[in-house]
């Protein structure tokens, strides 16, 4: 889904929602979870890139809006990942 095409109603709908799955695999990607510390990282995200780390969160038994050196890890994780299938891409 392209939410830069949805209407600002819309949008906000889908988020409301996605509030309501953030701690459970239903999450979007969209609603904002992460504690304060990793809003540079996070905020600016990818849906899928979110995605990911909020299931990697989940998966280590973690709470989505701690801060740990494990939350840390995570992302440093799916940023890389994401960092080397781009790599792969345009090589």
């Amino acid at each position: 889904m392209n939410l830069d095409k949805l209407t600002f109603e819309a949008y906000q709908k889908i988020y409301e929602l996605d509030e309501k799955f953030i701690g459970t695999e239903n999450y979007m990607g969209i609603a904002y979870f992460w504690n304060y510390a990793f809003r540079h990282y996070l905020r600016d995200a990818t849906t899928e890139q979110r995605k990911k780390v909020h299931t990697k969160i989940l998966n280590y038994n973690l709470c989505v809006t701690d801060e740990t050196q494990m939350h840390w890890e995570i992302i440093k994780d799916v940023f890389k990942e994401q960092r080397q299938h781009l790599t792969e891409l345009y090589s």
